[in-house]
């Protein structure tokens, strides 16, 4: 089988968070699917499958187990079947293409201009209370270090615990302990802690943030589209910006940067670019 392998969340092929897509997955085994993500080495891998309820049906495999959703492969997925032209625009400027997934049925608008736009499920929030004190021992940071706003979990498809922060030096020096992290996360049923600040790199972008994930394998993240999503959400709830539309940038520490287009008005929408940087042959056991 082809793996194609992509990178989400930018134009910069030396940049971006990468996953592999798979095509015709129907004849592949769950075990082979985790097999084939460990082998890639992402943080995800999108295996794509026919559906009788959609477009297309995805499932998304970490190197250790399957996950609901997972904004960056969906990009990935997304310009890969447009690029292989299992996507046609023709003339058309936009196209809105329905997948399956475990979280349900998500849209996604492909623009001419190579824009992928997802919509991603309705913003729940969870009042369960978060210990500071404890939160902030896991990222390795100090309370005073925490921004005055609920430590809180927030889901548009995977549950996400955001933890705003008061500046980007403070995010770029959180050094979490992952195994206490782990533990947090299935006691919470949290999928991710998603620290974030409003101090940013480039001045047009409204986030800087960062995702840790070590109970599905992931340590880090570079680039989250689903975590991107709840932040935006987040953000209007708590009204940490008058706006809807927000630019939020992650993965730069880890040379994987990106950013994501964020709109939160009737529905909560993630986007960006992506680009093909390698095809690669795969023998299956």
């Amino acid at each position: 089988m082809k793996a194609i392998l992509v990178k989400a969340f930018t134009k910069d092929k030396n940049q971006g968070n990468p996953a592999g897509v798979i095509f015709d997955a129907e004849k592949l085994q769950e075990h082979q699917m985790i097999d084939i993500s460990k082998a890639l080495g992402f943080s995800e891998s999108a295996f794509i499958f026919k559906s009788d309820k959609s477009k297309f049906r995805i499932r998304f495999f970490t190197p250790t187990q399957e996950v609901d959703l997972c904004g960056h492969a969906t990009i990935a997925a997304t310009h890969a079947l447009l690029k292989k032209r299992k996507i046609y625009l023709g003339r058309e400027k936009s196209k809105t293409v329905t997948f399956e997934t475990r979280a349900g049925i998500i849209s996604v608008e492909v623009d001419k201009d190579g824009l992928i736009v997802m919509t991603q499920t309705e913003p729940q929030f969870w009042g369960d209370e978060h210990s500071k004190n404890e939160v902030t021992r896991l990222l390795g940071i100090s309370m005073d270090e925490v921004m005055d706003c609920p430590i809180q979990t927030v889901s548009t498809g995977t549950p996400k615990l955001m933890v705003g922060v008061n500046s980007l030096k403070t995010l770029l020096k959180i050094k979490p302990d992952l195994e206490g992290m782990k533990l947090y996360c299935k006691e919470h049923l949290v999928k991710g802690f998603y620290p974030f600040t409003v101090e940013t790199m480039d001045k047009d972008s409204d986030f800087h943030a960062r995702q840790f994930n070590p109970l599905a394998g992931i340590d880090e993240d570079p680039i989250t589209g689903v975590a991107a999503g709840a932040l935006g959400a987040y953000a209007v709830k708590h009204k940490i910006s008058n706006k809807n539309d927000f630019v939020i940038e992650q993965g730069y520490c880890m040379g994987k940067g990106g950013k994501m287009c964020v709109t939160v008005k009737d529905k909560v929408k993630v986007g960006g670019y992506a680009l093909i940087f390698e095809e690669k042959e795969l023998t299956i056991k």
